[in-house]
């Protein structure tokens, strides 16, 4: 028999083991709701931590685009940094403080190009991102003008009939309008700023076998970047690279060396160096720049160069007045066979770009990007017969800017070549890549002197290391 009193200690015992188990349960789940929450806080904080660094990113990017004169070498980033005294990098979040801290390194190879790391700190959380950007270069269009009417000869046409079949391959660009004789064949986008092509009347052109990569009219306009991105290149071949006076040639070889013809001369103008028909090694950083004499303080108008070969490496040409071409200028690695292939030529000039019809071959490769800044791309004497479409032909592989459309060749009524060549264009798709262009070449500045860039990649940095 249990006693009263031995039963009244056992459900005391019971009371206080199960009272201790209640206390226990809610300690535990008091803590798991407390460890809860700060993995919920901390969550939170690292995602306004992430975007505070975007935040961080934004302002920087928006700092350099909106600088003038950003794309010309020697450059500081010190003026893109967020100042103590007008920004310190600081900013509301809801009813947190975050703030961001933001470095910014700009190199020039292969042209200017800045990679932006931010910071950014909510409630003790940071997280950092880092942007790189590259300016942007006008080659991205396989054929772009300003204008396709020749001041010198008025409305210059894309042909496509039975005896001459023009095409091209890749974006085309004109800030004015095209005008088509027949069918020419347009494999790439085309935009244009024009409210319609100008079709030639009775040749038959029919839309729908014409622009195959589609076509946008009263697009908006593309500058073409000023004269004084020459600047750039004169620069970037002064430190590094060669800069010739007066009239030279420039003849790539095969082997990767080049043949110069041309002075060197100083700040003072004195001849320090003279290339008479000289095999050399090209420049390391592959820029040459040829410029005009000057006489009693003015510029004389022979800053020409004329150029031909096979290319093996990478260079630019640019000349601040023309660019002759003597002959094929062509890829010892052609990437349309090698698409690895890294061979790449500029070449830039001031006014024209000119075939010398007198030397040049009858089937004529043009494997480079052109840029004529103020003038065209054409033929010296296009009248003269090289021979109908099918012998005197015009392999144009690269890019093709000009501000003027120029003449390559004649026709008659019917479509049929009397001088000059067919050109056929193709587009340098490696040229697409926003991280690809001949070294030193210009970047694309607004009619406000601001670079226009291409974002790279932006990626996430963890332990020092991004992406």
């Amino acid at each position: 028999m249990i006693s009263v009193r031995q039963n009244k200690a056992f459900a005391l015992v019971f009371s206080l083991i199960f009272l201790s188990l209640i206390i226990s349960f809610v300690a535990v789940y008091s803590m798991a709701i407390a460890s809860g929450f700060i993995m919920s806080n901390r969550a939170a904080n690292e995602i306004k931590a992430y975007y505070t660094a975007e935040a961080g990113l934004a302002d920087a990017y928006e700092r350099i685009i909106q600088s003038p004169q950003n794309t010309t070498p020697p450059q500081t980033t010190v003026q893109f940094i967020p100042s103590a005294s007008t920004d310190n990098g600081i900013y509301q979040t809801g009813t947190g403080q975050g703030n961001y801290s933001v470095s910014i390194v700009a190199t020039y190879t292969p042209r200017i190009n800045y990679t932006i790391t931010s910071t950014g700190t909510y409630n003790n959380v940071s997280k950092t991102l880092q942007l790189r950007m590259i300016g942007r270069v006008i080659s991205t269009y396989a054929y772009w003008s300003q204008t396709e009417v020749n001041p010198q000869y008025g409305d210059l046409w894309w042909v496509g009939e039975p005896g001459l079949q023009y095409y091209t391959f890749g974006p085309v660009q004109t800030n004015g309008s095209l005008n088509i004789w027949g069918n020419p064949i347009f494999y790439g986008p085309v935009t244009e700023g024009g409210a319609a092509p100008n079709y030639q009347g009775g040749t038959g052109s029919d839309p729908s076998k014409i622009w195959l990569g589609g076509l946008t009219n009263s697009a908006p306009l593309v500058d073409l970047p000023p004269q004084g991105i020459l600047n750039a290149i004169s620069l970037v071949a002064s430190n590094g690279g060669l800069v010739l006076t007066g009239k030279s040639t420039v003849l790539f070889n095969p082997d990767g060396t080049i043949t110069v013809t041309g002075v060197v001369k100083n700040t003072s103008g004195t001849v320090i160096k003279t290339y008479n028909n000289s095999t050399i090694n090209p420049p390391a950083n592959g820029a040459i720049y040829v410029q005009s004499n000057f006489v009693n303080g003015t510029s004389q108008q022979d800053g020409n160069v004329t150029v031909q070969g096979t290319v093996n490496g990478q260079l630019t040409v640019a000349a601040d007045q023309n660019v002759y071409i003597s002959g094929s200028v062509s890829y010892n690695s052609d990437p349309r066979i090698n698409p690895s292939s890294k061979d790449l030529v500029g070449l830039v000039a001031n006014q024209n770009i000119t075939i010398v019809e007198a030397s040049a071959p009858a089937k004529l490769e043009l494997s480079a990007v052109m840029v004529a800044l103020q003038g065209s791309f054409q033929v010296d004497q296009y009248w003269v017969y090289r021979g109908d479409a099918n012998t005197a032909v015009m392999d144009q592989f690269g890019s093709l800017i000009n501000y003027v459309c120029g003449v390559t060749g004649e026709i008659d009524w019917s479509g049929n070549l009397l001088g000059g060549w067919n050109q056929l264009q193709s587009y340098d798709n490696r040229l697409l890549n926003p991280g690809i262009a001949p070294p030193g070449f210009p970047p694309y500045v607004n009619n406000q002197g601001y670079g226009v860039y291409n974002k790279i990649s932006v990626t996430e940095c963890t332990s020092g290391i991004c992406g």
